[in-house]
């Protein structure tokens, strides 16, 4: 291969929507700093990362990236939408009001058939959904047996007592081990998810609304070579509406021929699709796989169960196939060293957010790279193995293979 300089990108903007954690912008910017570094050894190249800086309704927080090799080098304007403060709330609740909430919010996706929906779709989905319940029922069970036990025992008072010691035996496990196997978390994020379904959480229309105007705010500026939005886990759900609204704002006045680049990682978007209340997300998945503007990739793997592995989200919910989105499959394995991967695969979470960290190992898909790399998001998808040859051992850029029609794997 021959070495060959620049690339097709300069200058990049990437709007990235998180899934539900409770990490303030400082964080986030953390993260990515501590991620890139392994993005650098992995690549051989070198990375600066700007402070960040937080627009003034705390909506929108900004980084700037300049990431090069010997022969190339690109600059990044990362700006990631920003609602943890609203997962950070739910975090304050009480166990007084998040339990009762709770399982109200798990009825509701059971007694709807949204549940069964899940296992029908994807049985994988159907046990995360179910593991908290089976948790909880679980600790019930603990409480009355420790009451019965008590009676047994001969304690005073029975009929006052065994209510107490149920009561209390139960409190006690949501405490440890509950916290340990992250209950509340799991809690808070059903309730989440069911207020989302029917629209109900104050002051996230607006929030959303906010996230779509800086996006037509950004597309109208220009001066880049490129704009990719990219979602996570549950920020996919909320992604597919910010961006029917983006497409609705512009309404065929967007930049002329420009690509309207998506990426989904880790998608979380049919655990609200496929509850009857949220149609409305549905509508809007429809409409954006319509648009023939829309260049739209999922990426999923194996070792991720908390999303739809192996599932087109529209074909799941029955909308007519546009060919949007591509379904890209991924293995975790080869993203990481051996030593990384074992530190890693007992813990669903950590692997789950694989598809948004730095890689170990020189993968097609890697996250930075596709932040901060000189090729398009589309020209990787092309011919992804060839991108991945394109880069000497010294991080130069090489003559990529001429690139193919991309095809869902």
């Amino acid at each position: 291969m021959q070495i060959m300089s620049g690339g097709e990108v300069k200058k990049r903007c990437v709007f990235f929507l998180g899934g539900y954690e409770p990490m303030a912008p400082e964080r986030q910017h953390e993260r990515f700093v501590r991620e890139i570094a392994r993005f650098q050894r992995t690549w051989n190249v070198a990375a600066s990362v700007s402070d960040v800086s937080v627009s003034s309704d705390h909506a929108i927080a900004l980084w700037r990236v300049e990431t090069h090799g010997p022969n190339w080098s690109v600059e990044t304007e990362y700006r990631s939408l920003y609602w943890g403060d609203v997962v950070e709330a739910d975090f304050g609740r009480s166990d007084w009001v998040r339990v009762p909430r709770a399982i109200a919010a798990f009825a509701d996706f059971v007694f709807s058939g949204t549940a069964w929906r899940y296992f029908a779709v994807n049985w994988r989905y159907g046990l995360f959904f179910a593991y908290p319940i089976v948790i909880v029922t679980g600790f019930v069970a603990m409480a009355i047996a420790a009451a019965w036990f008590g009676v047994r025992a001969g304690v005073p008072l029975p009929v006052l007592s065994a209510p107490l010691i149920a009561f209390a035996v139960f409190a006690g496990l949501l405490v440890f081990p509950g916290r340990y196997v992250m209950l509340p978390y799991m809690f808070d994020d059903w309730i989440f998810a069911q207020e989302l379904v029917h629209r109900t959480r104050p002051g996230l229309e607006a929030r959303l609304q906010t996230f779509a105007e800086e996006i037509v705010r950004r597309r109208k500026q220009g001066g880049y070579d490129e704009i990719i939005f990219m979602g996570h886990s549950l920020g996919c759900a909320l992604k597919l509406d910010v961006v029917d609204r983006v497409l609705r704002i512009e309404a065929g006045s967007g930049p002329a021929g420009e690509t309207f680049n998506m990426l989904s990682a880790g998608s979380s978007l049919l655990k609200i699709a496929l509850h009857p209340a949220g149609a409305w997300l549905k509508d809007a998945v429809a409409r954006v796989s319509q648009h023939k503007a829309v260049f739209w990739v999922d990426f999923e793997s194996m070792l991720d169960i908390i999303s739809f592995y192996k599932v087109d989200p529209v074909k799941a919910l029955g909308l007519p196939e546009t060919g949007r989105p591509i379904i890209k499959r991924v293995h975790v394995r080869d993203m990481l060293n051996r030593h990384t991967y074992r530190r890693f695969r007992g813990n669903f979470f950590r692997l789950h957010r694989q598809l948004v960290m730095g890689n170990d190992k020189r993968y097609f898909y890697d996250y930075f790279m596709i932040c901060c790399g000189p090729f398009r998001f589309e020209t990787r998808l092309r011919d992804p193995e060839s991108m991945t040859a394109a880069f000497a051992p010294d991080g130069s850029l090489l003559a990529p293979a001429e690139p193919q029609k991309a095809t869902g794997t």
